[in-house]
């Protein structure tokens, strides 16, 4: 018995002598050919017709959903240099690998779970270059995610850690790259292409071809698919549940000090009482969107890898299938979507959700569709930067306030930490846009420095309270 594989590792057995017995006996009686095998066998199709359209419907979708949205991603940051910062490279990394997902992964897979025989030539390189281009670009984006979350976990855990570079996340990037290509160099070593002349120019049929997987050891396919599930799924979950437990462990601490200080510094102060509550209304919806973007991030990331792990894990050791193939193509084809699914929500998970990606989506999609005016979008643009930039204000006044005492070292050397998460070009527009449209001449600016200095430092709670607010929308910015 030989066996056969798709391009991720599901595993069924078949018998070459019978395969090869049933083509000679077509041959050698071909008064006997049965015309509806044999267009089956022409048109190399692996199941019935109504699996199959509806396989092809779902996955088209995935690709094409996939492959805006990343390509949306790309874009923003290619069109715009100020979107070009080192932890922007994360996401565009991670961007890439998922467009890979979907223009060779999905269709590849798509492929081989649909037809009968290898359709791509007889070249074994082919073979071989497809599989590992599709196991690296599925180890990329998992360890990509890592390294976003381990990237938030720092910043807002660690705020006075120096910030990461340009080149510290290129070399970052490159690891992840040459780390996802040796995790999946067994699929370039061991995959081959077995081929079988078989003549019948009526159906336009010269020969068949297998892309297999021949493991050196008996049950090699079983024990790479549990090297794969340690590297590609149990170790990243851990590490991302970690770092977003601990991301959501700090802003609690910070909200829960910086309420604290809140409501201490207003009890002698008159009508202060609405404006607390309101705040405190505000950072309570501000905490729970935040813990729910954590949340979300971890368990679309789980729920979305699990099923295809265990399918593969349960084939490779115990095969319930038998030599049903239809049906365990179609079972693979479920959890291979669930899994490729991960690159349609990444774009919205670490795209969408992101403030800057987000702007710069709205403009990109308004350029392409002429029913959506680009002045009115942005306008919208610019009142939302208008926004920001009067907030940055306030946060200058409020650092000024409390730099006379700890709290306002902490707040300052955090401060720098988040302007790096934001990025330096909001900073930069936000700055631009201040002078723009509030039109302070310098007078105006050192009047309000000098009231700044003068406050009374009964306000230094000000400080922790905007390091708080910080933390806890800085995760929609990054």
């Amino acid at each position: 018995m030989d066996q056969d594989q798709d391009l991720f590792g599901h595993t069924f057995s078949y018998n070459m002598s019978d395969v090869i017995e049933k083509f000679s006996s077509v041959i050698n009686a071909s008064k006997n050919i049965d015309p509806n095998i044999m267009d089956q066998l022409a048109r190399n199709r692996s199941m019935e017709d109504g699996p199959f359209y509806c396989l092809v419907f779902m996955y088209s979708v995935l690709i094409v959903v996939g492959a805006a949205g990343n390509s949306l991603v790309v874009c923003a940051v290619v069109r715009k240099p100020g979107m070009r910062t080192a932890r922007n490279m994360f996401i565009v990394n991670l961007a890439i690998s998922d467009l890979l997902l979907c223009l060779i992964t999905m269709p590849l897979t798509m492929m081989e779970i649909l037809t009968r025989y290898w359709p791509l030539g007889r070249h074994a390189f082919i073979c071989k270059m497809l599989g590992t281009l599709q196991a690296t670009s599925i180890f990329v984006s998992t360890i990509s995610i890592t390294a976003i979350a381990l990237d938030r976990y720092q910043v807002i855990v660690y705020p006075t850690r120096e910030s990461l570079q340009k080149l510290g996340a290129i070399i970052i990037l490159s690891c992840i790259w040459v780390a996802s290509l040796v995790l999946a160099s067994p699929m370039f070593i061991w995959k081959t292409l077995k081929h079988h002349e078989i003549n019948l120019p009526s159906y336009g049929i010269d020969h068949i071809a297998y892309c297999l997987e021949e493991w050196p050891v008996e049950h090699g396919r079983a024990y790479y698919s549990v090297f794969s599930l340690v590297f590609q799924y149990v170790l990243p979950i851990i590490t991302v549940s970690v770092a977003y437990s601990r991301i959501c462990r700090k802003l609690r601490y910070r909200y829960v000090n910086s309420s604290a200080m809140g409501s201490s510094s207003s009890k002698g102060k008159a009508g202060s009482g609405s404006g607390s509550q309101k705040r405190k209304a505000k950072d309570d919806r501000r905490m729970k969107r935040t813990n729910s973007l954590l949340v979300s991030i971890g368990f679309i990331f789980c729920i979305s890898w699990m099923p295809l792990n265990i399918f593969n894990l349960v084939v490779d050791f115990y095969n319930p299938f038998g030599d049903d193939r239809q049906s365990m193509m179609i079972c693979y084809a479920v959890c291979h979507m669930m899994g490729m699914s991960s690159a349609c929500s990444n774009p919205l998970l670490y795209g969408w959700l992101n403030d800057n990606f987000r702007k710069e989506f709205k403009e990109i999609l308004a350029s392409l569709c002429p029913c959506v005016p680009v002045e009115a979008v942005r306008q919208r643009v610019g009142s939302i930067r208008s926004s920001i930039s009067k907030r940055r204000w306030k946060k200058h006044r409020n650092t000024c306030v409390s730099g006379g005492g700890s709290a306002g070292i902490g707040t300052s050397k955090g401060d720098t930490a988040m302007r790096g998460l934001v990025g330096d070009q909001e900073g930069r527009d936000a700055e631009d846009r201040y002078q723009e449209e509030t039109a302070m001449d310098n007078a105006t600016l050192s009047t309000k420095y000098r009231r700044c200095t003068d406050t009374t430092m009964t306000e230094n709670g000000i400080g922790n309270s905007l390091q708080g607010d910080m933390e806890t929308t800085v995760l929609t910015r990054i």
